[in-house]
């Protein structure tokens, strides 16, 4: 069962998270509306930022920062819950053409 109860963060890495979405909600919004009827370069746009800001780094950080306080402050049953919910996510497949 699902609680519903506070996880403690520390400000500054609050502050973080927010910043990097921030920076990648924002700018992935600004190369859409740039390219919006160009979807080849808007492609390469999104493919060249993600790359320049190291994106999937800044992800994969605020995913440890939130991971590390959840598992501090929960229970090993809620752990074990979260990360069976987290196997069966939709992640991205290789599929052959």
């Amino acid at each position: 069962m699902k609680s519903e109860r506070t996880i403690v963060l520390v400000a500054t890495d609050v502050e973080k998270i927010i910043n990097d979405l921030s920076l990648l909600v924002v700018s992935m919004d600004r190369i859409g509306s740039s390219y919006h009827d160009k979807p080849r370069k808007h492609a390469l746009e999104v493919d060249k930022f993600l790359l320049e800001v190291k994106a999937f780094e800044l992800l994969a950080k605020a995913r440890g920062i939130l991971t590390e306080a959840y598992n501090a402050q929960s229970s090993e049953a809620e752990v074990a819950r979260s990360e069976e919910e987290a196997e069966s996510l939709p992640y991205w497949k290789y599929k052959r053409l």
